[in-house]
């Protein structure tokens, strides 16, 4: 390019950094073969990060030693091109993948990058190395408070086989501007230790603890290290959320805090208060036993005990029977495999979002006692296909019709034990009009047919006890061979726009003065991903859309009926 015509490069090295900043890390460094200019600007970039996965292979032990070498070296001179003339990192990430005995050789040249980047005010700091195992925790990296003794520092993230040195608990130690700290793998002497890091952190605003691990100087073997059984935090003004995973019991006394994340991992039963968290906007709780965390009351009184929490999540947990949750300010309430729930009432009168997530085949019953015109519902289930017959009355549930928003379903085939559903429970479905006046037929925006593995034999009937009985605004399939089946695609393409209708207008599975969905279908449109949405126009395009598809391919075909 002509340096005349080239006003990009002469722009200030402020405004070259920010577009370097925007784009993604490989376009990056592509920018350093346009000129001489753009090479100093990538060397100068604030966002520094160094990591080995690409420079040390395996190899023989000669040239491995070589190739840790020549890393060592490339990354003392990009730190030394910032510390040399006194230049700022705002971000440092440093992520090593050797061997633990390999992590052992390069520990001094670790704590002098550290030190470097400290010296130049660096603002961010992550440092990732391999995660800690049931191993020799003197193998670990000991991160001293010199290393990072940075009063610029507002974040820090460790992850790894890293150990916190005996320092940190001085009295005098503080991370004085520390506003975000993330801590996963991590080992400490004592249960004590974390604690006191936490409380010598004024400012701190976001804490993440991540399976971190205390060591057992009298344990033998495997019981040398365990997960950290107990971490308390109070007087923490500026606290406004916690992510807590693999800890039994967590008590936090947070004023201001706003969001609480708590995975209690495998441990029988858990403990948890936050009580005193009265500013709470939004809790997730994931892998508990809720019935040894709280009462049955407790979800009645949400209002009170958190007045503005807009978002709770249950992921994994065992719950009730009978759950009943009241919350006046609630605004989203999702529940994933809570395979324990019969019962759901659900009074939340603001209520805008309810996801509700299962991989089991005993539906339980939810009902809205009060909510939203607002209101939307998504629902995702696993089920096997002789379990289908549970839909229509689960389905129906959802008063008034319009709440389903969307429902998706992954669809398996039934286990030996389970054929009898095939007679007892379809033995009508194969012809659906011969069934008697039903209830209004469930309005559901977007059905989405995750995957399908049966066999092709039961295509028919699948298809008529899914969609015979519903009336979906848009049927979507996944394109992905490893989820629907090419054969299951092109059955239910040949299904939907090639079958001719039953004969007559109506049919004993149309009710009152309406018509089932099918009678009442007037066009279709079909749309894939494939290509932006391309319409698919007949069999033959279908079938060279799905030419070469791969289980990597994320693309879907869509249904939309009139």
């Amino acid at each position: 390019m002509d340096e005349k015509m080239d006003h990009i490069s002469s722009l200030p090295e402020t405004i070259l950094h920010d577009i370097l900043s925007r784009l993604p890390k490989k376009d990056a460094i592509k920018t350093s073969v346009l000129s001489k200019t753009w090479r100093e600007i990538l060397y100068t970039f604030p966002i520094l990060s160094i990591c080995n996965r690409e420079s040390i292979r395996r190899s023989s032990k000669r040239k491995k030693d070589q190739q840790i070498k020549t890393f060592l070296d490339y990354g003392k001179q990009r730190l030394l091109r910032f510390s040399d003339p006194g230049l700022a990192i705002k971000e440092f990430k440093l992520k090593l993948s050797l061997t633990c005995y390999d992590l052992q050789l390069i520990y001094p040249d670790v704590d002098q990058w550290l030190k470097l980047a400290s010296e130049c005010d660096v603002q961010t700091l992550k440092l990732c190395l391999p995660t800690l195992k049931e191993d020799d925790p003197c193998l670990c990296y000991i991160l001293h408070p010199g290393v990072i003794e940075a009063r610029s520092l507002n974040k820090l993230v460790l992850k790894g086989r890293i150990r916190f040195d005996k320092e940190f608990l001085n009295p005098s130690f503080k991370f004085s501007s520390l506003c975000v700290l993330s801590l996963s793998y991590v080992l400490f002497d004592d249960e004590g230790a974390i604690e006191h890091v936490i409380s010598h952190c004024p400012l701190i605003e976001h804490i993440t603890l991540k399976w971190c691990y205390v060591h057992n100087p009298q344990g033998a073997g495997d019981m040398r290290i365990s997960f950290m059984k107990s971490v308390s935090m109070h007087g923490l003004q500026n606290l406004k959320g916690v992510d807590i995973q693999g800890v039994q019991k967590v008590y936090i006394d947070a004023p201001n805090i706003e969001k609480i994340y708590y995975g209690a991992g495998s441990y029988e039963p858990s403990k948890m208060n936050f009580d005193s968290c009265g500013n709470l906007r939004a809790l997730t709780l994931m892998n508990m036993k809720i019935e040894f965390l709280f009462t049955y009351i407790w979800f009645l009184h949400l209002s009170s005990k958190f007045p503005f929490l807009e978002s709770l999540e249950l992921d994994e947990c065992s719950m009730y029977e009978n759950i009943n949750i009241s919350s006046s300010q609630l605004k989203a309430l999702m529940l994933s495999n809570c395979s324990t729930m019969h019962k759901l009432e659900i009074d939340t009168p603001n209520l805008s979002s309810f996801r509700y997530y299962y991989a089991g085949d005993d539906l339980p019953s939810i009902s809205f006692i009060s909510c939203s015109n607002q209101l939307e519902v998504n629902v995702r289930l696993n089920m096997t296909h002789p379990r289908l017959y549970q839909l229509g009355k689960f389905v129906e549930q959802f008063k008034p019709q319009k709440l389903l928003t969307s429902l998706s379903l992954s669809i398996h085939p039934c286990i030996p034990s389970d054929e009898s559903f095939y007679d007892d429970q379809y033995r009508y479905w194969e012809d659906p009009y011969s069934l008697p006046p039903t209830l209004p037929v469930p309005s559901i925006k977007h059905l989405v047919i995750l995957s399908v593995r049966e066999d092709k034999s039961k295509y028919s009937l699948l298809v008529n006890r899914l969609f015979y009985g519903w009336c979906p605004e848009t049927i979507s399939l996944s394109l992905n061979p490893s989820y629907c089946t090419e054969a299951f695609i092109e059955f239910f393409y040949w299904w939907l726009l090639e079958t001719k209708k039953p004969k007559g207008k109506f049919c004993s599975y149309c009710y009152s003065k309406s018509k089932c969905w099918l009678h009442g279908l007037k066009d279709v449109k079909v749309t894939s991903s494939v290509k932006n949405d391309v319409n698919v126009v007949d069999f033959v395009h279908l079938k060279s859309l799905l030419c070469g598809l791969s289980s990597s391919d994320n693309a879907n075909i869509s249904f939309s009926l009139k």
